[in-house]
């Protein structure tokens, strides 16, 4: 060790989470379920094009819907609204307090 170094100069800064999360839900979703996830998808493409680190990271099947994962809670949020504008539905955004992450619930029957 360096003489005038301290050890709380390598203490690990609190994690932070990041990113987002997307639950899409309702009869609508099941009629037209190509169509919505292929916005999604587009959405995802696009931010990732703009910077590459934000993505769609993961899509998977969920409690009779779908839930999708982004590496960037704006971009959740931005789906979200997306998603609102294109085909309407109830939706709800949570924050969690200190975090850089976003939670989207969307569902329209």
């Amino acid at each position: 060790m360096k003489p005038g170094r301290h050890y709380e100069d390598f203490r690990d800064q609190k994690k932070i989470e990041q990113g987002g999360l997307i639950k899409l839900s309702g009869a609508f979703l099941h009629e037209h379920e190509a169509e919505v996830l292929n916005l999604v998808k587009h959405e995802g493409k696009l931010a990732e094009e703009k910077n590459a680190d934000h993505k769609v990271t993961k899509i998977e099947k969920a409690n009779g819907g779908f839930e999708i994962e982004t590496s960037d809670h704006n971009l959740a949020i931005h789906i979200g609204k997306q998603l609102h504008h294109a085909y309407k539905g109830n939706h709800e955004f949570k924050y969690r307090k200190g975090e850089k992450y976003a939670e989207v619930i969307w569902s329209r029957d």
